[in-house]
Order: structure tokens, then sequence, then C-alpha cells
């Protein structure tokens, strides 16, 4: 079995989707907007480019160090430019903060709840077992990254 393939196989994306999708369950049974839509879609616009940068930004990083985004795939490098400045895990904040721009576009206040809880499940599935393999695949290289950089911001 390859490295990668003990890391674990849930895609990143899916606890926001999850969350995504009781939010909007929870509000087609017990309704509960943000506020005056008028106000809340800008918002919603707004970090929705900002995620649309960010995620641009990380796969540009990816490919500057020549490794796959693919979490599926082997890491070739540790990414450390680009918004791997700020963050070990940018893709899981962007995953969550993707989440959060549905929860403003559709005004909908459990879409937005459901983002802790889907978060948690993240780190606690993916990205402990990813930091795992990325110690024993690099070693003291990554140890370094990991006491320059946060984990999430």
């Amino acid at each position: 079995m390859s490295e990668a393939a003990r890391r674990s196989r849930m895609m990143p994306p899916l606890p926001c989707l999850v969350g995504f999708l009781l939010g909007v369950a929870c509000d087609w049974v017990w309704p509960w907007p943000l506020g005056p839509y008028p106000y809340v879609l800008p918002a919603g616009v707004f970090l929705a480019v900002l995620v649309g940068v960010s995620v641009v930004s990380l796969l540009r990083a990816f490919k500057r160090h020549d490794t796959s985004a693919d979490p599926k795939e082997e890491a070739t490098a540790i990414v450390d430019t680009g918004p791997f400045r700020f963050s070990r895990n940018p893709a899981y904040l962007a995953a969550g903060a993707l989440q959060a721009v549905l929860g403003l576009l559709f005004n909908n206040v459990w879409v937005l709840l459901t983002i802790i809880p889907a978060m948690i499940v993240i780190h606690k599935v993916v990205v402990l077992k990813e930091e795992a393999y990325l110690e024993d695949k690099f070693g003291e290289a990554y140890l370094d990254y990991k006491s320059r950089v946060r984990r999430w911001i």
C-alpha cells in the first residue's frame, strides 16, 4: 500500500458538503435567515472572491513545487509558498470558507453553524493523518515547516 493510501480516504470537502445539506434541510424545517438579503448578499460575494483568489493561489503554489494538490496522490515536496506561508491547511480553510459563502448566499444561519462540526471532522479525519504522513515522508524538513507555520490561521 502506498504512503498516500494510508492517509484518510475521505475527500476533505465532503464534511462541508454534508454540513451545507444539513443546513439547507434545517432551514427548510426551521427557517433562520441571517438578515435582510440585500445586506447579506454583498458579504457572500466578497467572501466568494476571496475564496477564489485563495484557491488559485494555492493551486499555483502546488504547481510551482511540482506536486499534486490531490490528497490521494503522493506528496513530492513541502509546499511553503503562497497561502501555505500563513497556514498549513489553506485548502481546507477554503472549503470551510466556501461553506460560509453558501450560507451567506442562501441567507441561512444553519449552514454557517454546521461549519464548526465540518471543520472538526476535517481536522480529526484528514489533517491529523496527513500531518503524520508528511512527518514520516519529509522528516525534519516538515517539522521545521510546522514550527514556522500555524496549522490553521
